[in-house]
């Protein structure tokens, strides 16, 4: 949301411009607001889906409301969507709708339809009824509520002034109601307090002269600028919500340990698979030793969950982030398999050209790999990348003025590609050792200038990417439970 909101057309005061904005949202509109007949709204309050991450049963609901947010930022009551705001930086929300065909759908549409309809009949009826306009009215108004910021008390004000129920039932009964001049007033309100990248979208209404389809665009806009809305908050209230999960999520797990039997089982025996105790004396006491060893525990222990077996029971520590390492661990595994591939591929341009051929050629396997997570949808893909890879190549003999792959070379080529299916390739082998070494220095080291390892220049965008994102993830789980690891480790340490 933009702060561009100031006086209106009808010449009423804007907000005063030395008010400290606040993080609590306007309350959500009321369900069937008006004086009669059904409101435009649903009888729940506007739900958003949740984009950026993939929901399992331990993450938060797929779908929540502007309040649930503001719920987790300031009392931390879901402790899963406070983490999922903390964690992921790509996390914000979009329009829920209901799948095509549902039934939910069907109703929405039919409900929304006989609105407008309702509204249409009775606008052209002689002479004008306007029951259903008076409804549509205070929908209006709600929704222009509901995309205010509580310091924004004189908008609030003068849209009560100028939408005031008592008066426009009085110009109704009086057959005096000026659906225009409503209509620009709330155009106008709206495009001063719309981002500007919503402009074209208010623009498209003052270019409308249908009534109908003029409030219609309006209610449809007003769900748009609450979505603006939610999504700007959410980026307010992120440092608040990380300051504050940490605490707040070690206080919660630290309940559940008080109430499980062996809360820590899983994450023990996690820990204990990674623990060298090569070159030590045991038992360890120093701390610093301590320290140092389950830092470098952590830094193999969380590289297995990107490769995560299921024959061992997750850590209890990182229930949440399950499918945010089972999602980057995808991403990994494709690193991995395109960087094999592009060094199976034939080389065959100069210097100045390598570059560009590099690019395309991975630009190319990426496309093909898009939807591929596992050694089986490898498999069924490698005879098509091995034809692109072909056809990339004799693209650049051609423009090189050189003689094209002959039919033996083209067969090599596939056969090299093809024998990428096998997990054990020596090629895919070196190339998951590099990727995950140059992972684990940067987890070690917490981040900082790293050089990217020999063979995957062509991936260094994609691979600092995930680097990042992953260090992003094991910071804020570290935060919450180092002193858990720490014990953990220690205790593993003290036996002789």
């Amino acid at each position: 949301m933009s702060d561009r909101e100031g006086a209106s057309s009808s010449g009423s005061p804007g907000p005063d411009k030395g008010e400290k904005p606040t993080r609590t949202p306007p309350q959500s509109m009321p369900a069937g607001s008006g004086p009669s007949g059904g409101s435009y709204y649903a009888s729940e309050p506007i739900q958003f889906r949740v984009r950026g991450s993939t929901i399992t049963e331990a993450s938060p609901p797929k779908f929540v409301t502007l309040e649930d947010i503001m719920k987790a930022a300031h009392g931390m009551q879901n402790m899963a969507l406070a983490h999922e705001i903390a964690v992921d930086q790509d996390f914000k929300l979009e329009p829920f709708e209901p799948p095509d065909n549902s039934y939910q759908k069907l109703v929405k549409e039919t409900m929304h339809k006989a609105y407008f309809d309702i509204l249409r009949e009775q606008l052209n009826s002689d002479p004008p009824e306007y029951k259903q306009a008076l409804v549509l009215l205070e929908d209006v108004k709600q929704g222009l509520f509901s995309i205010l910021l509580p310091r924004h008390t004189r908008i609030k004000e003068m849209i009560e002034e100028v939408l005031d129920t008592d008066f426009i039932k009085q110009q109704a009964e009086n057959n005096s109601l000026d659906f225009h001049k409503y209509a620009n007033f709330v155009v106008d309100l709206m495009a001063k307090l719309a981002a500007p990248a919503r402009d074209e979208m208010i623009q498209h209404i003052s270019s409308l002269t249908d009534t109908v389809d003029i409030f219609r665009a309006i209610l449809e806009t007003l769900e748009v600028l609450k979505l603006d809305l939610a999504n700007t908050l959410i980026a307010m209230i992120r440092p608040h919500v990380q300051q504050e999960s940490v605490q707040y999520e070690r206080g919660k797990f630290q309940e559940m340990l008080q109430l499980a039997e062996d809360g820590l089982q899983h994450t023990r025996a996690w820990l204990q698979r990674h623990i060298d105790k090569a070159g030590l004396s045991l038992p360890v006491t120093d701390q610093n030793i301590i320290r140092n060893v389950t830092a470098q525990t952590l830094a193999k222990a969380y590289l297995e969950l990107l490769e995560w077996d299921d024959k061992h029971g997750y850590p209890e520590t990182l229930t949440l982030d399950a499918p945010r390492f089972a999602e980057l661990g995808i991403q990994v595994y494709r690193l991995v398999c395109v960087a094999s591939l592009m060094l199976v591929s034939p080389s065959c341009a100069s210097d100045a050209a390598a570059a560009q051929h590099k690019q395309t050629l991975k630009d190319k396997i990426v496309i093909i790999m898009d939807n591929t997570s596992n050694d089986t949808e490898l498999k069924a893909v490698l005879p098509s990348i091995a034809e692109e890879v072909i056809l990339v190549t004799d693209q650049l003999l051609e423009n090189l003025n050189q003689d094209p792959l002959t039919a033996d070379t083209k067969e090599l080529i596939r056969t090299q590609i093809i024998s990428l299916r096998d997990p054990e390739h020596r090629v895919r082998q070196i190339v998951r050792q590099r990727i995950l070494e140059f992972l684990k220095i940067i987890l070690v080291c917490a981040g900082g200038s790293r050089q990217i390892p020999v063979g995957l220049s062509a991936l260094a965008r994609e691979l600092t990417s995930v680097s990042g994102t992953l260090l992003r993830y094991v910071m804020h789980n570290k935060a919450v439970f180092t002193s858990y690891y720490i014990d953990i480790v220690a205790e593993e340490l003290s036996r002789s």
